[in-house]
């Protein structure tokens, strides 16, 4: 192991990775349209029952989101 790759550097990098990721996980996450959110989370015997019941759900969360930061809604 040289230096350059002390355990305190890899686990460095390691968070910063897992960092973008998430990142870029939300990005995508927030990108897509409600639709495409519930097709995504819905799966049988979901709680909220059916697409569009969580594609509702989704909008109304959006909505809520956006009015408490005051942000321009995402993807609705």
């Amino acid at each position: 192991m040289s230096a350059a790759d002390t355990p305190s550097l890899q686990r460095s990098r390691a968070v910063q990775a897992a960092a973008a990721a998430l990142v870029d996980a939300v990005a995508e996450r927030a990108a897509r349209t409600p639709r495409e959110a519930a097709e995504a989370a819905y799966y049988p015997g979901h709680p909220l029952g059916s697409v569009e019941a969580i594609e509702a759900e989704i909008i109304r969360r959006r909505r809520q989101e956006s009015a408490s930061t005051g942000d321009q809604p995402l993807a609705a």
